[in-house]
């Protein structure tokens, strides 16, 4: 895989657990106990995806909603794009809506978004 594809195919999940980690740290003279209890809701969540036609003008990739698993097949195309974020270069990241209940699925560091079509998730059974 060339590195202009994998750049093109940079994925960043975040899920509510990072924003839950970041929501609770503690603010500068605070202290935490140093035992960590971890919620088993979040321990089991992560997202499927699988890339497809990665050599391909157009590519395509298969994933769950991050939010209510319905599948989807995006097409996506061009290499990413990248802007400024704070003075600093930064990718940007496309949000890729869920058809089903229309939040965000996925972002994506590519080009742009062609298409997205519901499909059934292939990894439910």
């Amino acid at each position: 895989m060339t590195r202009n594809v994998q750049e093109a195919i940079n994925i960043i999940l975040r899920s509510d657990r990072s924003s839950a980690d970041n929501s609770s740290q503690p603010s500068q003279g605070q202290r935490t106990s140093k035992h960590h209890v971890e919620n088993s809701e979040y321990s089991e969540r992560f997202q499927h995806v699988r890339f497809i036609d990665c050599d391909k003008a157009v590519r395509q990739i298969i994933f769950e909603c991050r939010n209510c698993q319905q599948g989807i097949l995006c097409k996506f195309t061009g290499e990413p794009v990248v802007g400024e974020y704070n003075g600093r270069p930064s990718i940007i990241q496309i949000k890729v809506k869920c058809p089903n209940c229309e939040q965000t699925a996925i972002r994506l560091s590519t080009g742009e978004v062609v298409s997205t079509t519901a499909i059934p998730s292939p990894w439910q059974q």
